[in-house]
């Protein structure tokens, strides 16, 4: 309590404190014969007292008395007859009688006030007191309120820290989470000190203040390291021009109005190089004391917000922040998870949203967080309340900016200023257009005194582009850049790098902002695919610093420098060497970042000539190359990084209608990728993009027909297309591998072995079809006429074990013994892996190996946390093997296996405690899986309901009647009407009987 009396006179709520006196042996009042009837007072600069106070505590359940509270008071003003107002403070609860004697002490009439005293004391031993009291006394009791406070003691001990970092945050002083704790603490520690005595019990106003604002760095001296401020990825630098009135714009909307635990979003809009992202990251500079983390989200597409978000998750569990869990959710829910529940306020920036729809799912609705989002989409955010518009600089901004980046090659004179504010109006302010030709001002060595020259020239060369300029450009912004790759190709001194990176600004443009791979970009831009398949070059490529090049791709990059056009990024990947998959070599991960506006400009630019095709071809090849080699290698971190470049490439074709032979494998290889992470609809969408092109070919390319044939068949299926659409697509498979066996026999093994796995897949499920049979037949066939491969090989022991899983026809014990002698190849593809993995935990399953099978099931759950890849065997995986752990434990539990009887005649006998930690980590995979991806398998029925069946029985099974009510109602949600079907009878039983178990236990329960 004392603490926050001293807090609120550091607040200024209480006016003309000088100090705090907590149980002195020297009092100000001098006659005071009562000491101890005082806890702590609050002091003037002549040392009289503002406000005195005592304060009791109380057990839990324990009740003030009116007479108890009347005799502490009492004492009070007795012992502090100068007081200016009395305080006893009690986390009791007041008898009735205790509150009117608190009302009663609002009486302003003396003889008012003691006839109210007489009546509630008539009882007890302070009967006489009233009657006794003076005039003054009576006064002075006037003055005096009892109140009461309810709070914990941790709630208390929060609300203090709070307000210190309030405090603290007004004086541009920071304060996190650990260091608030550390500095209630130490000003606790220096009450004691003063209570026992030290000091005189003197705890002056201005030393309590210079210890609330204690330096940060002494704070995190003591920590050891700052512990609020903490910018988790590539914040960018704050800008050197403030602008303040947007800073202030965006802290209303976030900070304005009480919002309790809902997370607070601004949204900054603008066109492309206005300067947004530099506001978002001033704010960030600005009011980084106000945060514990500051997060910086790349939101171009979802394969960099899912990259984003895996670094927040990464950070946020190495911090240890309270709540962080391997067995949380899939990796979006699990970020929002960790910062809804976090005590420590952060922001989020969500840099370039190109569509509100894709960033809306990743955005955290609660917790004690501020979501900033730039975005050039201002229709996609046209109905969110809080937005910012960024506009142009105001002209003391622009001529504040050009005097920073101009004024050190000159004095600065009003002829400077004036020249400077030409110069500001002549680029219509526009940052990055001021950006620009102050570095070309620079560059060349002039002065303002030439800008005019400079100013007619860009002018001239922007109204030359009028016509292919986008609505909302101003006309200089094009012709700056147009101006700088000019000035690229005439630099003498650094050809030919300098002409190398003026062309590397065209595939650059199509690749994402962010993170482009200096070497993928180098080959893009100066390896055709057929000199590259001369060269025999794999991806991804990089030279060494033996190679004979006119120049290197650094070397490039310090070109693109001289113009401000690029600058260095975070590598692709920063795992130790000892990690590193076989596709990662030294210098992979060297990255570059080109701004958006400049890549917008470049676009322009080029789809003004006939030349895009050409840059997208080339430029596809390489991207292609790098993520199939990425795949191949089961290098998953570096799949993610270079998606997003894949993606871009993919989209901007898409925008332009170009489709080209290149364009066509790109789409193949991002189909792929798309099928990894489980997106059926975007790779449907490529795959028929691919097919299209082939078709649409003079000359046919019927090897990469039938490649595309059998991978669009398989998506088809598993989107849950007729039979008859996707079987169509492998006829075609078919009839090309016929034609193709005797010339290219490993391709055709290889598209053959996945038709049939295809099939293989479909059937297993006891859908008998003549026509499914002679297709199989017809495939084999084919299979038989050409060599196979370690891999065909491998596909074919996989089919064979889950045709038997499914049909009988090969013991438990068979299955396991030939899942574990594939294991043992090491050079076994992760996929392959993967899958033998969970046939092998479904055989030991089976044979109620639980131990064993927990072990392997534990290494799938690994990965899936790790890794948002595999979708579909992750489902496959808890659908089969949650089936035959489900059946074991429910035999274990009495409710259930009467349930059994009654539906079968019998149940097994109760399973072994390690089946139980199954159960658990299945529940945990499932949580980890979005809700799409349970059926991304084509013949996984009603997944949502047997997954919550696996849910209520594990409530079932902890007795636990709360979890099994609430689980129970859940299952009403989701449709069952499938298990009706013979082949779906397991899960018919297993349902049935646990729902019949938990109606059982909620009636006993109710």
């Amino acid at each position: 309590m004392t603490l926050e009396a001293l807090l609120d006179a550091a607040e200024d709520r209480i006016p003309r404190v000088a100090a705090a006196l907590i149980e002195p042996a020297v009092t100000p009042d001098q006659d005071s014969t009562d000491p101890d009837a005082i806890d702590f007072e609050l002091v003037d600069h002549d040392n009289g007292t503002l406000h005195a106070a005592q304060v009791k505590s109380g057990g839990s359940g324990t009740e003030m008395s009116a007479p108890d509270a009347f005799g502490i008071l009492l004492r009070m003003i007795r012992a502090r007859p100068r007081a200016q107002s009395y305080s006893l403070i009690t986390n009791m609860r007041l008898h009735p009688k205790a509150m009117q004697l608190n009302r009663a002490l609002s009486t302003d009439d003396p003889q008012d006030l003691r006839e109210q005293l007489q009546r509630l004391m008539e009882r007890s031993r302070w009967r006489q007191e009233p009657a006794a009291m003076s005039d003054e006394e009576l006064d002075r009791l006037h003055r005096a309120r009892i109140s009461v406070d309810s709070r914990e003691r941790y709630q208390l001990r929060n609300q203090l820290r709070e307000r210190m970092r309030r405090l603290r945050n007004e004086h541009r002083d920071g304060l996190g989470h650990a260091s608030a704790g550390r500095l209630t603490n130490y000003l606790a520690f220096e009450i004691h000190r003063r209570a026992s005595g030290e000091f005189h019990g003197v705890f002056t106003l201005t030393q309590f203040r210079d210890d609330l604002l204690t330096p940060g760095r002494h704070l995190a001296y003591e920590l050891g390291e700052f512990d609020w401020g903490i910018m988790v990825s590539a914040v960018p630098a704050p800008p050197g021009i403030p602008r303040p009135d947007l800073i202030d714009h965006i802290r209303t909307a976030l900070t304005g109005g009480d919002r309790a635990r809902a997370v607070s979003i601004c949204a900054v809009l603008g066109p492309s190089g206005i300067g947004k992202t530099s506001i978002a990251a001033s704010y960030a500079h600005d009011r980084a004391d106000a945060y514990d983390h500051i997060f910086w989200v790349n939101g171009e597409s979802s394969a960099s917000l899912r990259a984003s978000f895996q670094s927040i998750h990464d950070w946020l569990v190495s911090r240890g922040i309270e709540g962080a869990d391997a067995d949380g959710s899939r990796l979006r829910d699990r970020v929002r998870t960790l910062l809804g529940a976090s005590a420590r306020p952060w922001l989020m920036i969500i840099d370039n949203v190109i569509d509100r729809r894709l960033v809306q799912p990743w955005m955290p609705s609660s917790g004690r967080g501020h979501i900033l989002i730039t975005s050039t989409n201002q229709v996609s955010w046209a109905t969110h309340s809080a937005r910012v518009a960024v506009q142009v600089m105001t002209p003391d901004q622009a001529t504040a900016l050009i005097q920073m980046r101009l004024g050190e090659q000159e004095g600065w004179d009003a002829r400077s200023e004036r020249t400077a504010a030409a110069l500001a109006e002549r680029l219509e302010y526009w940052p990055l257009a001021m950006e620009l030709a102050c570095g070309y001002l620079a560059g060349c060595e002039f002065g303002l005194s030439e800008a005019d020259a400079y100013l007619e020239q860009i002018r001239d060369l922007a109204l030359n582009d009028r016509y292919s300029i986008p609505h909302g450009y101003p006309e200089t912004l094009v012709g700056t850049i147009r101006l700088a790759l000019q000035r690229l190709m005439n630099k003498q001194e650094l050809q030919p790098a300098s002409d190398g990176a003026a062309y590397a600004l065209f595939p650059a443009a199509y690749f994402a902002s962010r993170q482009i791979p200096i070497w993928l970009l180098y080959f893009a831009t100066l390896m055709s695919s057929e000199d590259a398949a001369r060269a025999g070059l794999r991806h991804p490529a990089v030279l060494g610093p033996s190679a004979t090049v006119p120049f290197t791709a650094h070397e490039m990059h310090r070109a693109l420098r001289t113009e401000s056009l690029a600058q260095r990024d975070e590598p692709l990947c920063t795992l130790p060497q000892e990690q590193w998959s076989a596709a990662h070599c030294e210098g992979v991960d060297d990255t570059i970042s080109v701004n958006e506006i400049v890549q917008h400009v470049i676009r322009t630019l080029a789809e003004s000539g006939n030349e895009v095709p050409a840059i997208l071809s080339q430029a596809a090849f390489h991207a292609q190359g790098w993520l199939a080699a990425f795949i191949e290698a089961n290098d998953e971190k570096h799949l993610l990084a270079v998606l997003p470049h894949v993606q871009n490439l993919a989209n901007h074709a898409r925008r332009l209608g170009i489709a080209t032979d290149m364009l066509a494998v790109l789409w193949g290889n991002l189909a792929g990728a798309y099928v990894l992470l489980g997106e059926l609809d975007e790779a449907r969408e490529a795959l028929e993009s691919e097919l299209a092109h082939i078709l649409a070919r003079k000359e046919p390319t019927p090897l990469l027909e039938l490649k595309t044939r059998a991978q669009l068949a398989d998506v088809l299926r598993n989107v849950g297309e007729e039979l008859a659409v996707w079987l169509k697509q492998l006829y075609h498979a078919r009839d090309l591998a016929g034609q193709l066996v005797d010339s290219w026999p490993e391709d055709v093994s290889l598209v053959v072995s996945n038709c049939l796995t295809i099939l293989g897949g479909h059937a297993g499920r006891g859908v008998a079809d003549p026509a499914i049979q002679a297709l199989a037949d017809d495939l084999e066939s084919l299979q038989e006429r050409v060599p196979g491969t370690r891999h065909t090989q491998v596909q074919r022991e996989i089919r064979q074990i889950n045709l038997a899983l499914s049909n009988g026809h090969m013991s438990d014990e068979e299955v396991e013994l030939r899942c574990r002698s594939l294991l043992e190849d090491e050079g076994l593809p992760r996929p392959q892996r993967l899958q033998l993995t969970a046939f092998l935990t479904e055989a030991l399953a089976f044979q109620h190996q639980w131990s064993d099978a927990l072990d392997n099931l534990q290494a799938i759950r690994e990965y899936m946390v790790e890794w948002p890849l595999h979708p579909q065997l992750m489902a496959r995986t808890v659908h089969n093997v949650g089936l035959r752990v489900g059946l074991a434990m429910a035999s274990g539990v009495p409710e259930c296996r009467i349930a059994l009887t009654l539906l079968i005649g019998g149940a097994d006998a109760s399973p072994a405690p390690e089946c139980r930690p199954l159960l658990s980590t299945l529940i945990s995979m499932v949580a980890h899986m979005p809700a799409g991806h349970l059926s991304l398998e084509a013949g996984m029925r009603c997944m949502p309901f047997k997954m919550q069946t696996l849910r209520l029985l594990e409530a079932v099974c902890d007795q636990d009647h709360e979890r099994i009510r609430t689980t129970h109602t859940g299952l009403t949600e989701h449709d069952s009407a499938a298990l009706t079907r013979d082949d779906e009878i397991g899960w018919r039983l297993l349902s049935e009987a646990v729902i019949a178990s938990a109606v059982s236990l909620m009636l006993r329960g109710a």
